[in-house]
C-alpha cells in the first residue's frame, strides 16, 4: 500500500501571510519568490511529520519557527493518520511499525536544494550503504544480550509469545503507559496543538475589527442620514404651508363657483338673444298685417263691361260710317263709359293682388318661425307679448354679466394667477390649478414621509448628533450583517471560553502526568512528549532487545562477515541502476571504493568519483539513489517525495531530463511534491503535469 501525504494545512505564520491549504494530486507543484512563504512551508512538513529535535536521526538545521498545522497520510494505517507538531512521527511508524529505518525521511526529503545525503565526501557514506543494502546498520542497534526469561520465547506472526516476566512483562507495562501517554497526547493534539484557541482568538480578533468598521460607518451613515433630513426640510420650508394652499383652494372654487355661474347666464343670454330677431320681426309683422287687414280693396273687374265697350265702340264706328251723329255720340260715351268701368276695376284688381302676396309671405314666415299657421291679428299679438318677456330679460342678464359677473371673475382670476406665481414660481391656466396644487400637496406630503423615514432610520441607529461622521472609513453601514458579526462574536467568545476551560483541565492532566510544575503550555507539552518519549523509547528498547535475542543475535556475526559483499551486491539492485541510468544518461554501474567513496561507471567502463562530478551531475546522481534506496528500504512499496528546488544547478538540459524522470516516478506510483522559485523549472512542470491530468496539482504563493 502506497505511503500518500492527502492532506496538507499550515497556520499562517512567518512569511506566510494566510493558511496554506492543499490536496494533493500524483504532481504538485508549489511556486513561490522570496519571502512569500515556500521555505516556511517546506520547514512545516518537515517538522509536522518528522522528529527534528535532538532525538532525531537526521541533523534538519530547521529555522526556529513557532509553527502550527496538521497533515494527513494515508498507507500507515487502515485509516488516514493525522500528524501534528506534537505526538508520532512518521519515524516512529517506520521504526516501529514497518520495521524500515528512522532515517529514511533522509532518503525523501531535499531540502533547499542540498540533494547528497549527509556531510561524507561522497554525499553518501558507509553508514547509508550499510542500513540499505547489508542491514548491518540496523542490527548493530538492536543487538544485545539475550536474557534467560526470553529464551523460551517465540515469535509467531508477528506476535511475541512468552511467559509474562522479565522483558515481556516490562514490555506490557510500557505498551500499557505508552497507550495512555498517546490518549492523553490525543488530546492535547485536539486542544492545544490542534490551534483552536489561536483559531478562535484569530477569528475573534477579525470579527472585532470588522465590528469596529461597521460601527464607524453607522456614524458615518448616520451623519449622511442628518444632511438628508436636513435638506429636506429645507426643502419643504420653500413650499407653501397647507393654509397658504386650502386658501388658495379656497378662491379656486369661488372662482369656479362665479365662472360657472356666468356660463350659465352666458348660455341662458345666448339662448334669449336668439329670440330677438323673432321679437323684431314679429313686432313689424303686426304693423305690417295691420295695415294690410285695414286697406280698402275694390271689387274685381267685370267682363260685361268690356263687351259692352266694345259694343258699344263698333256701333259708334258704325253710326260714324253711317253719318249718324246722335247714335256716334251715344255709342261713343257708352264706350267710353263701360270702358272706364272695366278700367277702374282692373285696377283695383292689381291693389288688391299686391297686399295678398305680402300676407302669403307673413303667414309662410310666421310658420317657418313658430311652426304654427297666422290666423289672425291675435296671434300675432300674443307672440310679440311673449317675445318681448324674453327681449327684456335679455337686456337684463346682458347688463348683469358685461357689469358685474365677468369683471368679477377677471379679477379673481387674476388674483389667483399672481398668488400661484408667488408660491409655485409659475403661470399656468386656471385647468391646471388645481392639478398644480395637488402636486406641491403630494410633493409636501412626500417630502414629510421621507423626512419620517429618514428620523426613524436615524433614531434606530442610536448615535448622538456630536458623534455623526463626515469622512467615509471605508465600508458600508449593514445592519443585519452588524447583527450577524454581534451573535457570531458572542458564539466565538463562548466556544474560546470553553477551549480555555477544556486546555485548563488538559495542563491539569499533565501536570498530574509529568510531575511538572510549569504553567507554561510549551513547557508542559515538551515535558509530556519527553515523557512519552521515554515511555516509548523504553517500549522499543524492551521490544528490540526480545526481537534481537530471538531472532537476530544468531546471524549477526555472519551478517558483518559479509557486509562488503552484500554492500557490493546491493549497488548491482536494478533499484539503483535503472535510474541512475535513467536520469544521468550515462552512468550504469556503481561501486564502492574504501577510499573514493562511491564510484560512477559508464558504459564504455570510464569510472567517475560521485564526489568529483560536477555539481548538476551529482544532483541527478542523488536524486536516483535517493529513489533507489527508499525503494530497497521499501521493498518496492512507493512514498511521497519533497524536492525543495532539488534540480537548481541543474543546466536547461538536464533538467528536462530530471522531470521527465520524476514523471515517470509518478507514473509507477510515487507521490512528489516540488517547491521552486525557478521560472523555468515551474514551466516545465507544468508541461510535464498536463501529461498528469487530473493528478497534476499546481499552487502559486503569493
Amino acid at each position: 500500500m502506497a505511503i500518500r501525504i492527502d492532506r496538507i494545512k499550515v497556520n499562517r505564520g512567518g512569511p506566510l501571510d494566510k493558511d496554506f491549504m492543499l490536496e494533493p494530486g500524483d504532481l504538485n507543484l508549489i511556486y513561490g519568490h522570496n519571502e512569500t512563504g515556500k521555505t516556511y512551508i517546506v520547514e512545516s512538513i518537515i517538522k509536522l511529520l518528522f522528529r527534528t529535535g535532538r532525538k532525531s536521526s537526521v541533523s534538519w538545521n530547521l529555522r526556529g519557527w513557532d509553527l502550527a498545522g496538521r497533515i494527513g497520510v494515508s498507507g500507515l494505517q487502515d485509516e488516514l493518520v493525522t500528524f501534528t507538531k506534537i505526538g508520532r512521527k512518521l519515524d516512529d511508524y517506520w521504526e516501529e511499525e514497518a520495521g524500515l529505518p528512522r532515517d529514511l525521511s533522509l532518503l525523501l526529503v531535499v531540502k533547499a536544494g542540498e540533494t547528497q545525503l549527509n556531510q561524507e565526501k561522497d554525499g553518501i557514506g558507509r553508514d547509508i550503504l550499510k542500513d540499505y543494502l547489508s542491514g548491518e546498520g540496523i542490527l548493530d542497534r538492536i543487538a544485545g544480550g539475550i536474557s534467560a526469561t526470553l529464551q523460551k520465547a517465540t515469535l509467531e506472526d508477528g506476535q511475541i509469545n512468552g511467559p509474562s516476566m522479565g522483558e515481556i512483562k516490562t514490555r506490557e507495562q510500557l505498551r500499557e503507559e505508552l497507550d495512555k501517554m498517546d490518549t492523553l497526547i490525543k488530546d492535547v493534539e485536539e486542544g492545544y496543538a490542534s490551534s483552536e484557541v489561536y483559531s478562535l482568538r484569530q477569528k475573534q480578533e477579525g470579527m472585532e475589527a470588522v465590528l469596529e468598521t461597521l460601527e464607524k460607518a453607522k456614524h458615518y451613515y448616520a451623519g449622511r442620514l442628518h444632511k438628508k433630513i436636513t435638506a429636506k426640510k429645507l426643502e419643504r420650508e420653500g413650499l407653501p404651508t397647507e393654509e397658504e394652499l386650502s386658501s388658495l383652494e379656497s378662491d379656486i372654487t369661488v372662482y369656479e363657483t362665479e365662472k360657472h355661474k356666468a356660463e350659465g347666464k352666458s348660455d341662458t343670454l345666448g339662448k334669449l338673444e336668439g329670440t330677438s330677431d323673432d321679437y323684431r320681426w314679429t313686432e313689424k309683422a303686426l304693423g305690417v298685417y295691420q295695415e294690410i287687414m285695414g286697406s280698402q280693396v275694390g271689387t274685381a273687374p267685370k267682363p260685361v263691361y268690356m263687351f259692352l265697350a266694345l259694343t258699344f265702340f263698333v256701333g259708334a264706328v258704325v253710326t260714324g260710317l253711317l253719318g249718324l251723329s246722335i247714335p256716334l255720340i251715344l255709342c261713343a260715351v257708352g264706350s267710353m263709359v263701360f270702358f272706364f268701368l272695366h278700367y277702374n276695376g282692373t285696377r283695383n284688381m292689381l291693389a288688391t293682388a299686391g297686399y295678398n302676396r305680402e300676407l302669403e309671405n307673413l303667414k309662410r314666415e310666421y310658420k317657418n318661425r313658430y311652426g304654427s299657421e297666422l290666423t289672425d291679428k291675435a296671434a300675432l299679438t300674443a307672440q310679440v307679448e311673449r317675445l318681448k318677456e324674453d327681449y327684456i330679460r335679455a337686456g337684463d342678464l346682458r347688463k348683469e354679466l358685461d357689469e358685474d359677473l365677468v369683471p368679477g371673475i377677471k379679477t379673481r382670476e387674476n388674483n389667483i394667477k399672481v398668488a400661484l406665481k408667488a408660491l409655485m414660481d409659475t403661470e399656468m391656466p386656471p385647468q391646471e390649478w388645481r392639478s398644480a396644487i395637488s402636486k406641491v400637496r403630494n410633493n409636501i406630503r412626500r417630502l414629510q414621509d421621507d423626512i419620517g423615514s429618514l428620523e426613524r432610520k436615524l433614531a434606530s441607529l442610536d448615535v448622538p448628533e456630536e458623534e455623526y461622521l463626515d469622512q467615509n472609513p471605508g465600508g458600508e453601514w449593514d445592519r443585519d450583517r452588524y447583527d450577524a458579526q454581534v451573535t457570531e462574536l458572542a458564539k466565538t467568545k463562548q466556544a474560546l471560553n470553553e477551549e480555555i476551560e477544556k486546555l485548563d483541565k488538559l495542563k491539569t492532566r499533565i501536570v498530574q502526568e509529568t510531575g511538572s510544575e510549569s504553567t507554561d503550555w510549551e513547557e508542559l507539552i515538551n515535558a509530556l512528549r519527553d515523557r512519552r518519549d521515554e515511555k516509548a523509547q523504553g517500549c522499543i528498547q524492551v521490544t528490540a532487545e526480545i526481537l534481537a535475542k530471538i531472532q537476530v543475535n544468531a546471524v549477526i556475526q555472519e551478517f558483518r562477515e559479509e557486509e562488503n559483499t552484500r554492500i557490493g551486491d546491493g549497488l548491482k539492485r536494478e533499484e539503483l541502476t535503472k535510474p541512475l541510468h535513467a536520469l544521468t544518461e550515462r552512468y550504469s554501474r556503481i561501486r564502492h571504493d574504501e577510499d573514493r567513496g562511491l564510484v560512477l561507471i559508464t558504459d564504455e567502463d570510464e569510472e567517475f568519483p560521485l564526489a568529483a562530478i560536477s555539481t548538476g551531475a551529482q544532483e541527478q546522481a542523488f536524486f536516483a539513489l535517493r529513489v533507489g534506496f527508499a525503494s530497497i528500504a521499501m521493498e518496492g512499496q512507493t512514498a511521497f517525495l519533497i524536492l525543495d528546488d532539488a534540480f537548481q544547478h541543474s543546466d536547461w538540459l538536464r533538467r528536462q531530463n530530471l522531470i521527465d524522470q520524476t514523471l515517470s516516478l509518478v507514473k509507477t506510483g510515487w507521490q512528489v511534491f516540488y517547491f521552486t522559485m525557478d521560472d523555468h523549472i515551474r514551466d516545465l512542470f507544468q508541461e510535464a503535469g498536463e501529461k498528469v491530468g487530473d493528478g497534476f496539482t499546481s499552487l502559486e504563493l503569493c
